[in-house]
């Protein structure tokens, strides 16, 4: 598909009646929900966020920033052994039947998924903790039997979480949709609910054009080329938004919420910057930056 015409198609139901359910129908039928659930990947990023931290998980308390439609790394962190996750979301996307699908999965490869957590977790651990996904009934039942909480609609900025409460508060893919100064007010507020001296924020920032994932033929910083004026009409609508935060802006964010980087892995895509070093046709905004800053679509920061 190109990119604009899925571009279209979110604007028009961005200003629908019944939006939300309009669009996850035609996801449902062309989009990325025609096939049961594969929580496989997620799952695998989870244990790569794990890998991040200078902590066990086993007991600990959890704030996920950016629910979306399914709870597959909240699942993740109750295999790894978490006590408590609470998962907020601005919208209320998450949908039962793709979360019990990711759980069905999960069931199915329990021998894989089991062997995926070994290094975070006791093997009773995870087997105990694989048998109450595959005995419960319904998602309130899940959330009893798991500590999993979903709070939505409910702003991150904004929490009801006691202060010094959690000991990881994170997100994955999920900054890039939110404009700068939110997430600096969602930093700052990650900072009043961490354990002041142990509490870590850890956050996979995906900077590539998101419409490279149903348009193949474009790079992954397709986006960087347009003025936002013009940009904003593929882009200003919850489904789309992308804020095209580059490296050095996520800095800047995160010094003005008072976060200390403890640590930084940036991911950077050869093909885009043998673009940029080659006349890709730049936005205003973003020339004369570092190329390498400008080919930087992935990051992932850790911080206090």
């Amino acid at each position: 598909m190109h990119w604009k015409v899925k571009a279209n198609i979110q604007r028009v139901c961005a200003v629908l009646p019944a939006r939300e359910a309009l669009y996850y129908l035609l996801q449902s039928r062309i989009g990325v929900f025609r096939k049961e659930p594969d929580p496989m990947p997620n799952l695998q990023d989870a244990v790569g966020l794990l890998g991040e931290l200078p902590f066990s998980i086993a007991g600990k308390r959890v704030m996920e920033v950016g629910t979306g439609r399914r709870i597959d790394l909240p699942l993740a962190f109750y295999l790894a052994g978490a006590e408590a996750v609470d998962t907020i979301d601005l919208y209320r996307y998450l949908k039962p039947e793709l979360v019990f699908g990711s759980i069905r999965s999960i069931i199915r490869q329990r021998a894989v998924v089991s062997r995926l957590f070994l290094p975070w977790a006791d093997l009773p651990v995870i087997e105990r903790r694989l048998d109450t996904l595959a005995a419960v009934s319904g998602f309130e039942d899940l959330c009893r039997e798991t500590g999993i909480r979903y709070h939505a609609p409910s702003d991150a900025r904004r929490t009801t979480i006691a202060d010094g409460t959690v000991d990881l508060h994170f997100s994955y893919t999920v900054f890039e949709h939110i404009p700068g100064d939110v997430l600096r007010d969602i930093l700052i507020e990650a900072k009043r609910v961490l354990r002041s001296e142990t509490g870590i924020a850890c956050h996979h920032i995906d900077m590539s054009d998101h419409f490279v994932q149903v348009d193949p033929a474009i790079s992954k910083v397709n986006f960087l080329q347009y003025e936002d004026a013009v940009w904003s009409r593929y882009n200003d609508n919850q489904f789309a938004y992308h804020n095209r935060l580059r490296a050095k802006d996520y800095e800047e964010i995160y010094a003005a919420a008072g976060h200390d980087i403890l640590h930084r892995r940036d991911w950077v895509d050869e093909q885009s910057l043998d673009l940029i070093r080659t006349g890709f046709p730049l936005a205003a905004r973003y020339r004369g930056l570092d190329p390498r800053q400008l080919a930087t679509v992935n990051m992932r920061v850790t911080s206090r």
